[in-house]
């Protein structure tokens, strides 16, 4: 009867703590995604973020391009709205150069633990792909979708695709509008392919 007992207490309890959590993979395009739980968690199950580690570089000519990326597992999203969920991200900076000079630097960005309002930032969304939720050209004040692909493990090939010009509103803060209208173009290349260092 002890036994009974002691294994139904144990059934019971590892239901009640699975009911607790709504882990889901970051690839399943399929699940429910509830941002104001605080019991959700979108996860990079298969750990293909990893891959996107570290510092990578593009050079052409006299151009140089560095993309530092790091990993923040279980991040937690609750500055803007109802949002109260978490979700691994890839957040970081980057340097552009050109003979020599550094031409935009967001190395100072010490926003990398806020939900938003940082330079450099991706996710693993439904469809496998490493896709930034932010990426601005804070010298051209643009924001671009950014799409990073693996070629290899020491090559990765970064399509920037320009975005239309928002206005952001922060729990916090209120209203952010860029303190200048966007210009053309873009500091550096639309498509690169950068080298592990």
């Amino acid at each position: 009867m002890k036994k009974i007992f002691l294994l139904s207490t144990i059934i019971f309890l590892s239901v009640q703590c699975k009911a607790q959590s709504h882990i889901v993979n970051s690839t399943d395009c399929d699940s429910y995604f509830d941002r104001s739980s605080g019991d959700y968690y979108r996860k990079d199950l298969n750990n293909i973020m990893d891959n996107y580690v570290g510092t990578w570089k593009w050079t052409s000519g006299n151009k140089e391009f560095l993309l530092t990326l790091i990993k923040q597992v279980k991040h937690h999203y609750h500055e803007i709205g109802n949002n109260d969920y978490y979700r691994d991200r890839l957040v970081g900076y980057y340097i552009y150069k050109e003979n020599g000079i550094i031409i935009a630097d967001t190395s100072s960005d010490n926003n990398l633990s806020s939900d938003y309002g940082m330079k450099v930032m991706f996710i693993l969304n439904c469809h496998s792909q490493i896709a930034s939720i932010a990426f601005e050209d804070y010298k051209k004040y643009k924001s671009f979708e950014v799409i990073l692909e693996s070629l290899s493990s020491t090559q990765i090939k970064m399509n920037m695709y320009e975005r239309e010009h928002s206005i952001i509103i922060y729990k916090k803060t209120g209203v952010q509008v860029p303190a200048e209208m966007p210009q053309g173009g873009s500091t550096f290349p639309m498509e690169m392919i950068l080298t592990k260092q």
